[in-house]
């Protein structure tokens, strides 16, 4: 569609694009990521894009009766702001055929066509919802707050049909798939292989409300008031990731797959029970299996306030507990007694599972980790791959936020102003999942893997 021609559409929509918003309309990529700051018009943005891929396609001759598209979010009512500027646009364009009142689901109908063209909402808190249909285009409203599976299963969804999709939302913070899909389609050689582009969409692109830009005194108060991190984030739409991550070979996009329970499999259950009541603490159950000689965590009890016997209660609530062969291991310290049972004294009584002490030192526990995250030159393959429903364990590697304050708490280096890294081991906090892991990997693995040796300190340190 020629530029004027969209011109007068635009005109008719009551929509004045800004230069960014321009940019990322005219890109050619099939695939966009838009990190917008809080206000910047994302959901107009969105919505104007979806109207005008729709108005190209009838320009073209490739849009045909029965086309299918989608607006997908978390939840239902995160679609409501596209799908009423979407109803709004196409009737001032004359295109408006029919729509439903509800959102959760609603679909718009487009005249002019038999069978019509439909833009239909859908959760991606339902799997369900997101199966069946091929859709031309998809947009993901918030799609910060959509998990990376949904993330997944939207691009399945658009190979049959060669479809697009546009991801657009703020950072909800700089950890998990989103800021790292981000990262990735800033690259260049990424952005030639995959057909994708990632953008940011400031705060003060949106001149209506912010008048002079980044310079508008409003924006200024933004950046004195918060931190950098924050303004980053949430008004320039740039990440702003956690420095010192103690493990920062773990990529979402590598180490994070569709695992599940494997039937007649042995499982691995490796234990920190957090004792303290601080917020920082959690009792921390991984499970786990081997399966091609590679290591899956595919699932967790991530919890906090919960004493063992209530914790092993929700291990037995597992739909697989009762057909599985069990092995465990637990922090040595799971062995003490507090004016009450041991934990492994609670694990042994209430479901006859011995579980192994291990008493690890840290700087060989990161070490060992850190060999299971290491990818197979051959296939490609990690040694270790985690659930994305492991929400505790992907927090602490710094793969999300955290599933009990939405904030980024990550095992890390403690570090200067400068980013140097300060003494010998790390933050003992955020991290009980992954020591939950490393128990278990030395416990059935030891300390050494092939031809992987640890070099012992003269100068150590344990958990405790």
């Amino acid at each position: 569609m020629e530029p004027h021609v969209r011109d007068i559409f635009y005109e008719k929509m009551d929509f004045i694009p800004s230069k960014e918003q321009l940019d990322i309309i005219d890109d050619p990529s099939r695939y966009k990521l838009v990190a917008g700051g809080v206000r910047a018009g994302k959901s107009r943005l969105a919505s104007v894009y979806l109207v005008t891929k729709i108005l190209e396609g009838f320009a073209n001759d490739t849009v045909k009766g029965g086309d299918v598209y989608w607006l997908v979010a978390a939840d239902y009512e995160r679609t409501r702001a596209e799908f009423n500027y979407i109803s709004q646009d196409l009737a001032k364009l004359g295109l408006l055929g029919d729509m439903s009142k509800p959102i959760n689901p609603g679909t718009i109908t487009l005249s002019g066509l038999e069978p019509p063209v439909q833009i239909k909402t859908k959760s991606a808190s339902d799997y369900k919802t997101l199966a069946m249909e091929s859709p031309k285009g998809i947009v993901a409203c918030e799609a910060s707050q959509i998990d990376l599976e949904s993330f997944w299963r939207l691009q399945e969804r658009l190979v049959e049909s060669r479809g697009w999709l546009l991801l657009e939302g703020t950072f909800e913070s700089s950890l998990g798939w989103y800021p790292e899909r981000f990262t990735a389609w800033q690259s260049q050689a990424v952005q030639r292989k995959e057909d994708s582009k990632s953008f940011s969409l400031p705060t003060w692109s949106n001149l209506a409300l912010f008048p002079e830009g980044e310079s508008d005194p409003e924006i200024e108060k933004m950046l004195r008031d918060h931190s950098d991190e924050w303004y980053k984030e949430r008004i320039a739409g740039i990440p702003a990731p956690p420095k010192g991550r103690v493990h920062e070979m773990f990529r979402n996009e590598i180490h994070i797959q569709d695992v599940d329970y494997v039937d007649g499999e042995t499982v691995y259950i490796w234990i920190d029970p957090g004792y303290s009541r601080a917020t920082e603490s959690a009792y921390a159950v991984m499970f786990a299996q081997v399966i091609g000689g590679q290591i899956r965590i595919f699932d967790e009890i991530y919890e906090q306030q919960k004493i063992g016997p209530e914790i092993v209660e929700m291990a037995q609530m597992k739909s697989w507990w009762g057909f599985a062969d069990k092995r465990g291991a637990i922090d040595v310290a799971g062995t003490q007694h507090q004016a009450m049972p041991s934990q492994t004294e609670v694990w042994l009584e209430m479901t006859g599972l011995y579980l192994e002490p291990v008493k690890v030192r840290i700087t060989d526990g990161i070490e060992r980790f850190n060999t299971f995250l290491k990818v197979d030159p051959i296939d490609g393959e990690p040694n270790m791959v985690v659930s994305p429903r492991c929400t505790g364990l992907i927090s602490e590697l710094g793969g999300g936020p955290n599933p009990f304050t939405g904030r980024a708490q990550v095992y890390s280096w403690a570090m200067d102003k400068e980013g140097n890294v300060l003494g010998q081991t790390p933050r003992d906090r955020y991290n009980h999942a992954v020591k939950a892991v490393t128990y278990g990997l030395i416990a059935e693995f030891g300390y050494a893997r092939g031809p992987f040796e640890i070099e012992r300190e003269a100068e150590v340190s344990y958990w405790i």
